[in-house]
């Protein structure tokens, strides 16, 4: 008996102190572990007490196994019933954990109000014995701020998170790896609010975190990536660029290299050349003075999300550089010359290839890829399988939003107003759109002519059957403008003509509109 006991102790011991964190269904980690091991022979306590407290341990372990399991349903009666027990057994300075795993329990099943209110309960709990800096606040926390995300209320849960990431650094030191798992959620709900160079920091210092932990080795590969494709979605091509570069020196390497990660990072790199022949390269004029400053008459003519200065660009800014294409025939090759190579990765590759093709108004040449591409890749197109398949529906690879359209995205949700337009059109089997109309929406006149206008430039990749292009009808796209709040009242300013405002000079070319990038 007394072998099992203390069979039953250890256990709890690294099992019992961690609380689950909103959104995880796995174990708890060391950074969220805190609280003492319940002890179920304690000199001093009652029978009475002693056989609550073993209750209670078993109960938390069947909550355990159901909560890992994601039977949360099963699992919710599990954690009322500890949460209740803890408390009968006195058990004060376990109590926090027992709140935060019933929080979670009720997050998983989206049950976001009684989420929030047992996160906070478990925060005051905390704060009144231990204070306001204790480590043991970083789970409530987390939770809660998790708990906002999912609720729509990103920017109540920046504080949380800001409070949790000094908490870990305060405690575990500056370049803790704990902290990613708070930085990463972070990031995005900066991003949300239009806070640029927040959302800059927390991405810089996330590398940085990642580089000192894993050194120039393949592990650093997915901090890379991030890294990169921030670049990309604030427009800086030539810094994604080079750290693309870098991944590829370390994925291609002889001794430890890593396939995927030198063929993601040739995309990439051929990416940011199809990037800037969508919205222009890279041209900005930093300025000492206004460094740092947002200003909120944000626009494309105006400044960055960073503060700096953007120059408008002539048509002839728009280039499809070809060492895009080569970086992706080098890719293939590697694919190629593999043992084994994935059938559905080869494919995507033979994909992007064709539609750089046709970029470059080769629709005839771009063709061969596409066919090579449609035998390696699922066809049934009345399962999820269609949605791994390219080729079965029209795909946009170019469309440049007329500038009204790009005015104000970098600002904050409650200081615009915004209007939308919903175009119907057709895709022919050379990627042209033909036919196009506004069948819906709220914008203006000028604004829905502009968005004509550039839709009629726009290039797609046609849809397939049986491996030849055909013509898609029907086919629709919605833009949204944004109007300051401020100039709701005041007469828009006409719409530039088309070759200012789109450079129609050059051939027409990729990519969906992308909702989240930042202008410039």
């Amino acid at each position: 008996m007394r072998a099992s006991m203390i069979l039953l102790a250890a256990l709890l011991a690294s099992a019992y102190p961690g609380a689950v964190v909103a959104g995880q269904a796995a174990a708890a980690s060391p950074a969220d572990a805190a609280v003492e091991a319940p002890a179920s022979a304690t000199a001093g306590v009652t029978a009475g007490a002693d056989a609550v407290r073993r209750e209670r341990d078993s109960a938390y372990l069947a909550f355990r196994r159901e909560f890992g399991a994601k039977r949360y349903v099963e699992a919710l009666p599990l954690a009322v019933r500890v949460v209740a027990l803890t408390e009968q057994a006195g058990a004060n300075a376990e109590l926090p954990s027992a709140l935060n795993n019933l929080a979670a329990t009720h997050f998983q099943l989206g049950d976001y109000a009684a989420a929030e209110k047992t996160y906070v309960e478990a925060l005051r709990l905390v704060e009144e014995s231990q204070g306001a800096t204790s480590r043991r606040l970083v789970a409530p926390l987390r939770g809660l701020a998790n708990t906002y995300v999912a609720g729509g209320r990103k920017e109540a849960a920046i504080p949380l998170f800001e409070r949790a990431v000094a908490i870990v650094r305060r405690s575990d030191g500056l370049f803790d790896p704990g902290q990613v798992a708070l930085l990463e959620p972070l990031t995005e709900a900066y991003v949300s609010q239009g806070r640029w160079l927040d959302a800059e920091q927390a991405h810089q210092y996330q590398f940085r975190l990642a580089e000192r932990q894993h050194g120039n080795t393949t592990r650093l590969i997915p901090a890379l990536t991030r890294l990169a494709k921030w670049y990309e979605e604030t427009g800086r091509y030539t810094q994604a660029r080079r750290t693309w570069a870098r991944q590829y020196g370390i994925a291609s390497d002889r001794k430890a290299g890593d396939l995927a990660g030198a063929v993601n990072a040739l995309r990439g790199m051929a990416r940011t050349y199809k990037l800037e022949y969508q919205y222009g390269p890279e041209i900005i004029e930093d300025d000492a003075n206004r460094a740092g400053d947002l200003s909120f008459r944000m626009d494309v003519t105006e400044r960055d999300p960073f503060g700096r200065r953007v120059q408008s660009m002539s048509s002839g800014d728009f280039r499809l550089d070809p060492q895009g294409r080569e970086f992706l025939e080098a890719a293939l090759a590697m694919f190629e010359k593999h043992d084994t190579p994935a059938p559905l990765a080869t494919a995507t590759l033979l994909v992007e290839l064709g539609d750089w093709t046709l970029l470059s108004d080769r629709a005839a040449r771009a063709q061969p890829f596409y066919e090579r591409a449609w035998p390696l890749l699922p066809r049934d197109e009345n399962t999820a399988e269609k949605l791994r398949n390219p080729l079965l529906y029209p795909g946009q690879l170019l469309y440049r939003a007329p500038n009204s359209a790009r005015r104000h995205a970098s600002l904050p949700p409650d200081m615009v107003i915004e209007r939308a337009a919903v175009a119907e059109f057709t895709v022919t089997s050379e990627g042209r759109v033909r036919d196009a109309r506004i069948v819906e929406g709220t914008a203006s006149e000028a604004q829905r002519n502009a968005f004509l206008s550039a839709l009629s430039r726009a290039v797609y990749r046609p849809r397939f059957v049986d491996g030849k292009p055909v013509e898609t009808q029907n086919v629709r796209l919605r833009q949204t403008f944004r109007v300051l709040k401020t100039d709701e009242a005041a007469q828009e300013t006409p719409e530039e003509t088309d070759s200012a405002a789109t450079g129609a000079a050059a051939p027409s070319s990729p990519a969906e509109e992308p909702a989240s990038r930042a202008p410039g």
